[in-house]
């Protein structure tokens, strides 16, 4: 264990000093574990730039703002998922996520299970106050059978979830629980679970008076913490039996039996996390790009580009956008799919409503010779939209030298605004060649193949055969080529 940085810590140092006074309430642990965390860091004689914080939310999760560190604030029950990216990302960084029992074990318990199966080299610590404290003392997973809160004023009726023994169960290599009533013991633990390769998994019991407390009759925040110390017992390694006492050690008999929890490390094992099985299997041998069943890869005369399509100058942005039903998410991943077939890098994202017909659609393609860090993109170098309503959301995204590809019966564009613009009959196209609208998408895809040469025109054939959108290829090359001939030099 390090302990190099064993000199008086001055929190100062590690702390928003603009965002204090915080605003946790009299006698939350959470404070305390807060103060845990930082001695932990100084003890590790960690820099800030190695250490990145990861909240959710909840009251456990308005700690992570009072630090002075780069913190990650995500959404409810799902900062293991944002946490598991950053660390495959920039594996040097010590990532710890900070979540608590309502948002770690109840809408993000199958986060929590599958980031410990995964072995992710990450530390996760729970706050356990056996609430929902930030909402309103609602009961929690963790709320003890028996014990009352905001929804359960006669006791709740479920056991509570044991967030240690589900952690193990899943997998984690690391697994330890401790307590806002024994500080000293809590560093040592959050130093382990730092030090240690792999999913880490520390549980801390905290307390909440303002609303576990009152509600169960068991003080405020000075009892509630000897009631911790009362009745757990430190243990070094193994997970003992439990014990059971009434009402989490006080002589309030008003709700049933509750787990005298042990603490301390309850298992730890060696074995390689998630990053080091993907480091080591991207050097065994490299894996070939996934092709659909049909789709062979693009001859090499076909695997060329210009600048036009990303290459050395940079990324193609392209988004497609109109209304559901009109097949343009399926038109952005033929492109997608066509662009990694003709050899290049491609990223493919979707948005769209929960009508199977109407409400808006959108698909973004990038393509490029180079790595791809990100998978949207703020602006984009060509758009096409096929309903006015996605011409009036997108085309201030357009970049000044983009091309816009719109359907005329649609979008009367009275101003291009210096855009090479398309005004284009691209669901009439599809009419005259289909005798339906159903594939304007694919001249859609034609037009803006054709424009950009965003991917080769024989590899966007291939995708687009193999696939067979409709149910026919024939029909569905008809569809594209069309859409080529729409724009083809006269």
């Amino acid at each position: 264990m390090t302990t190099a940085a064993a000199s008086q810590i001055d929190y100062r140092e590690y702390l928003r000093l603009d965002m204090m006074p915080h605003i946790l309430c009299p006698g939350c642990g959470h404070g305390i574990v807060l103060k845990a965390i930082l001695r932990a860091i100084h003890r590790l004689g960690l820099r800030r730039e190695e250490v990145v914080f990861v909240s959710g939310i909840g009251c456990s999760s308005r700690i992570v703002g009072y630090v002075d560190f780069c913190t990650l604030h995500t959404t409810h029950g799902r900062p293991l998922t944002f946490a598991t990216g950053l660390k495959l990302a920039r594996p040097a960084l010590h990532v710890i996520v900070i979540t608590g029992d309502g948002d770690g074990l109840a809408i993000g318990g199958n986060h929590l299970i599958h980031a410990a199966r995964r072995n992710v080299d990450l530390t996760c610590l729970l706050l356990n106050n056996a609430i929902y404290g930030m909402t309103g003392g609602q009961g929690a997973p963790t709320t003890p059978e028996g014990a009352r809160s905001s929804i359960t004023p006669g006791g709740a009726i479920e056991p509570a979830f044991d967030a240690c023994r589900l952690a193990l169960g899943a997998g984690a290599s690391f697994v330890a629980r401790g307590l806002t009533a024994q500080p000293l013991q809590l560093d040592d633990l959050i130093v382990q679970a730092m030090e240690h390769k792999g999913f880490s998994f520390l549980e801390v019991l905290s307390d909440c008076p303002e609303f576990f407390g009152r509600y169960n009759d068991l003080g405020r925040g000075p009892e509630m913490l000897q009631a911790q110390r009362s009745h757990v017992e430190w243990i070094g390694a193994a997970l003992a039996e439990k014990q059971y006492v009434p009402g989490l050690g006080s002589d309030a008999p008003s709700h049933g039996a509750a787990p005298a929890f042990n603490a301390g490390v309850l298992h730890r094992e060696a074995r390689p996390d998630l990053g080091a099985q993907l480091a080591q299997r991207a050097k065994a041998a490299p894996i070939a790009p996934a092709r659909r069943p049909g789709l062979a890869a693009a001859p090499e005369a076909a695997r060329g580009g210009t600048a036009a399509s990303g290459t050395a100058a940079g990324p193609m942005r392209i988004r497609l956008a109109g209304a559901g039903g009109q097949g343009i998410v399926l038109a952005g991943l033929l492109l997608a799919e066509a662009a990694v077939a003709a050899g290049r890098n491609a990223t493919h994202a979707q948005a769209y409503g929960p009508e199977s017909r109407g409400g808006a659609s959108k698909a973004e393609v990038i393509i490029s010779d180079g790595e791809i860090e990100f998978p949207c993109a703020d602006r984009v170098d060509a758009l096409v939209a096929l309903t006015r309503e996605a011409y009036d959301r997108y085309v201030s995204l357009l970049e000044p030298d983009g091309t816009l590809v719109v359907d005329r019966d649609q979008v009367p564009v009275e101003s291009t605004n210096g855009f090479a613009c398309h005004a284009l009959p691209i669901a009439a196209t599809a009419q005259q060649a289909l005798g339906t609208t159903m594939g304007a998408n694919l001249v859609a895809l034609g037009a803006i193949v054709g424009l950009t040469a965003a991917a080769p025109v024989e590899a966007v054939e291939r995708v687009v055969a193999a696939r067979r959108p409709g149910g026919s290829a024939e029909r569905a090359l008809t569809a594209f080529r069309a859409g080529l001939a729409l724009v083809a030099p006269s």
